[in-house]
């Protein structure tokens, strides 16, 4: 019998329970690490009058360009927020969701490169922190 098999058994079943949860956990993290930064993208693109993906959006039926400011109530409300493991859009304005069918302000597809390379940047600090955490 190798000296090195002896152990504590209820740590390694504490490090079984860690390592099951890890993934949830890491997303949570990085979702709450990322979410300000992705709210950042999305208030960017509609300052811009674009769409997530870089795309303008389309022109008010008189033909000029449309900023969808006019009370500013839109413009406040462009946000997402963390819930979990999952990030939340939110459009606090009632009336947005008149607005955003010709000009949308949130992602409608997939995920635009600049919102995947933030999520990228966030899990690879999250996760390197948590494994010199000793997670």
């Amino acid at each position: 019998m190798s000296a090195g098999l002896h152990g504590n058994v209820g740590s390694l079943r504490a490090l079984a329970r860690n390592m099951s949860t890890l993934p949830r956990v890491l997303a949570a993290k990085v979702c709450v690490a990322a979410v300000n930064v992705i709210t950042e993208r999305a208030q960017a693109t509609f300052a811009a009058g674009q769409n997530a993906y870089g795309d303008p959006w389309l022109p008010g039926h008189d033909g000029r360009r449309v900023t969808l400011r006019k009370s500013g109530a839109i413009a406040r409300g462009v946000k997402f927020v963390a819930i979990g493991t999952r990030m939340r859009s939110v459009l606090g304005a009632f009336h947005a969701k008149y607005q955003v069918g010709r000009r949308p302000v949130l992602p409608t597809g997939a995920l635009p490169p600049a919102y995947a390379a933030v999520l990228q940047g966030a899990t690879a600090r999250v996760a390197a922190a948590e494994l010199a955490r000793g997670a």
